[in-house]
């Protein structure tokens, strides 16, 4: 199965000045008023975190910029909380409410059969990734995970009332996600998930942290926050991107996709497509054609063709796809054949496609865009998962 497609939540931050600020406040159950200790509180998608001491006090440092502080306890709703250190920051108070688990809720959660299991699997692989990073990420608690599978519809469904706790020994980092939601639509072949991560590096000596420092360098390298990085620098030819316009047509050749419904209906009332007429067996033969004709233009794209700079912002604004070649590496194996398993070819430069939701998104200096949801990942960065991700405070050590 082809899972090409991956969208992210990774929300709106930003580090424009290395001006510190110091953010302080309070947890307390929202009940009882009782202060809550051992309250996980982070900075999403970066190594920026703590927990609230016995008096559910916290305290961190931040540079000045917009953040959306996380704000999660075992059997209590998380808060997500946006904030602009930039403006004067008043000591703030959170009060958590308990989560109510209904009867539904908790005989799915009972429920641990072969299938379950299975579908465990689907998930991490789709959910970790199942390059040579992602395939050394550990999920340390899968029993927190509440797993639904759609046989009508056959979209696989995992959500989580607990921080998932991944390990990533490839890059030295302990990830405890806060799972929002993850789909997997087995039928089109694309996965969708969105979350909080906090990442905390891991403790090692001298030779682990050299190992780890090149390992998080080759998953930097080519990566979406590199790209994104590079666009808002006007650098993507000098680090290694290139950009090109794509169209995609209809492939004419190709049924729609109620013939093939309807064909596929007919075949299996009939017994099998030998049973059926030859008309609906040519529907069934041209089923497995491509959706679309792609038609790449070889030509440059200048940066004023779809990047727009002002005073206060940068935004990302094209119609159609893009196409964008990374030449610093090429693909692993594994993906190569995920998307050919019946065809041998030779790894070629990662190459990924991207496109817009939305009118525009607002390109930002860590990496990030947003909205983010209005940026569609295909290709190459829709095969790299948790396991090739770093935090948005990473930078590269030349």
């Amino acid at each position: 199965m082809k899972i090409h497609l991956l969208l992210l939540l990774f929300l709106f931050l930003s580090f424009p000045s290395q001006a510190q600020h110091t953010l302080s406040g309070r947890v307390i159950d929202e009940a009882s008023g009782e202060p809550l200790e051992f309250v996980s509180v982070y900075i999403n998608t970066t190594t920026r975190g703590t927990a609230t001491d016995e008096h559910g006090k916290f305290s961190l440092t931040l540079s000045a910029g917009k953040f959306e502080l996380i704000v999660t306890y075992l059997g209590y709703e998380p808060i997500i909380y946006s904030l602009d250190t930039r403006l004067p920051l008043p000591d703030l108070l959170f009060k958590m409410s308990k989560k109510v688990i209904g009867l539904q809720e908790s005989v799915v959660l009972g429920k641990r059969d072969e299938e379950w299991y299975i579908n465990l699997e689907v998930f991490k692989q789709n959910f970790l990734g199942r390059s040579a990073l992602g395939g050394q990420c550990r999920l340390l608690n899968p029993e927190v995970l509440t797993i639904v599978f759609d046989p009508n519809t056959g979209i696989l469904d995992v959500a989580s009332d607990e921080l998932l706790q991944i390990e990533n020994q490839a890059l030295g980092y302990k990830i405890e996600y806060l799972l929002e939601e993850f789909k997997l639509y087995t039928r089109g072949g694309y996965c969708y998930f969105m979350g909080y991560p906090r990442y905390i590096p891991l403790e090692g000596g001298r030779s682990k942290q050299k190992r780890w420092a090149k390992k998080r360098a080759v998953a930097y390298n080519g990566s979406a926050m590199h790209f994104i990085r590079a666009l808002r620098a006007k650098k993507l030819e000098e680090q290694g991107f290139n950009l090109r316009r794509l169209y995609r047509m209809p492939n004419p050749n190709r049924p729609s996709e109620n013939e093939i419904a309807a064909a596929r209906e007919l075949s299996r009332l009939a017994g099998g497509p030998a049973y059926v007429h030859d008309s609906v067996r040519s529907v069934l033969q041209r089923a497995g054609l491509p959706k679309h004709i792609e038609q790449l233009d070889a030509r440059k794209v200048p940066y004023q063709e779809y990047l727009q700079v002002s005073q206060d912002s940068v935004l990302l604004r094209f119609r159609d796809y893009l196409q964008i070649v990374y030449t610093g590496e090429k693909e692993e194996q594994v993906y190569v054949y995920l998307q050919h398993p019946f065809r041998k070819r030779h790894p070629m430069y990662q190459t990924s496609v991207i496109s817009l939701q939305s009118a525009f998104v607002l390109v930002e200096e860590n990496g990030t865009v947003s909205p983010p949801l209005d940026l569609l990942l295909e290709g190459y960065w829709g095969f790299e998962k948790i396991g090739d991700m770093l935090p948005l405070d990473y930078s590269l050590i030349p």
